[in-house]
């Protein structure tokens, strides 16, 4: 074997164990379990509602809605822990879809109150048996005692970092 094809083999196996070093290194970072576990849950949830044409973010906003209280737009997105910005694009998309309706507020008439409409109220109670579904396949490999203490660490989590969060979540 020439000199030249030996350091070419190094350099392929050097880059390997360099690669392979790498893939475990992500292996070693919550961050990356969170968005990998969050994309999982979005595949879940595509497989599951399609044809509904439902984000998970427009079913949570729908479900804190269909408790009957109105609220604003802030409190709600805050709620569901996304931005302002990002929360008032999704308001938008459900009231076109006659999902929710807007009025002024009784105590500040420079703000507005959303509400669930009745179809709002019907997608949130045909889709819901769906999101079950979904929650319970995505932690369908835990025992219930792993459930319970995945629960209770991702809720620590969230709660100790909550204000890291660029939406920082109301009642978390």
């Amino acid at each position: 074997m020439s000199v030249k094809e030996n350091k070419s083999t190094t350099d392929t196996f050097d880059k390997r164990k360099n690669r392979d070093r790498t893939y475990r290194d992500l292996w070693s970072r919550p961050g990356f379990f969170i968005r990998r576990l969050h994309q999982i849950h979005v595949g879940l949830w595509a497989d599951e509602c399609q044809g509904e044409n439902l984000t998970p973010i427009q079913f949570g906003m729908l479900s804190v809605l269909s408790s009957g209280e109105a609220m604003d737009q802030l409190t709600l997105s805050t709620y569901v822990g996304v931005d302002r910005v990002s929360g008032a694009d999704v308001i938008r998309r459900l009231k076109r879809r006659g999902f929710l309706e807007i009025n002024p507020s009784e105590r500040d008439k420079r703000a507005k109150n959303l509400q669930i409409t009745d179809l709002g109220r019907q997608i949130v109670e045909r889709v819901r048996p769906r999101m079950i579904r979904v929650q319970a396949k995505l932690v369908s490999p835990l025992t219930e005692q792993e459930l319970e203490e995945f629960e209770r660490l991702i809720k620590k989590l969230i709660k100790a970092n909550n204000t890291a969060s660029r939406a920082p979540m109301g009642r978390a």
